[in-house]
Formats: structure tokens, sequence, C-alpha cells
């Protein structure tokens, strides 16, 4: 969990947010939602809500599925190329 510090309905720093996109990249092939980003973040979901429009320009679910997608291209073009490198290797 991020570091308890009073806050207020604006948001967080941006070291706690960074703290919790990070949270999320590590946690990407899990079910996150809501609950998840206030239990991990301290934070209600407006705090949530509005520091993600102001350091991210997108709300939290939009920024979970890009990083999703983001998550599965990269796993993909990885098995693309080992497939590539094992026929290579034949």
């Amino acid at each position: 969990m991020l570091s308890q510090v009073p806050h207020s309905q604006q948001g967080f720093k941006q070291d706690q947010f960074e703290q919790l996109c990070t949270w999320i990249d590590e946690h990407i092939q899990e079910q996150i939602g809501w609950s998840e980003l206030m239990r991990e973040s301290g934070f209600d979901h407006l705090s949530i809500q509005s520091s993600f429009a102001k350091y991210k320009a997108t709300t939290p679910m939009t920024y979970i599925r890009k990083r999703r997608e983001d998550f599965k291209s990269v796993r993909n073009q990885i098995e693309r190329t080992v497939q590539f490198h094992s026929l290579i290797a034949k």
C-alpha cells in the first residue's frame, strides 16, 4: 500500500500517483477496479479520478485498459520473436 499521507479531495502528489501507476503495472494481469485502486492508494474515488485527469489526461479505467493492451502487445511481440529465432535455429 502507498504511504498514508493526509490528503484532500483534489488528489495526491505526483510521486504518490506514480507509485499507484507502478502498482497497476505490477498487477496488470489481475482484476483491477475501483476497490483495488482505493485500497492500494488509500484515496477515495474522486481523488483517484482527479489525479488521473491531472497527471495522465484520462480516466483510471481507460488507463488500465491501455496498459493491458500495451502489455499484451509486448508479450505477443516477444512470442513472435522467440518463434522466429527457433525457426532460424533449425
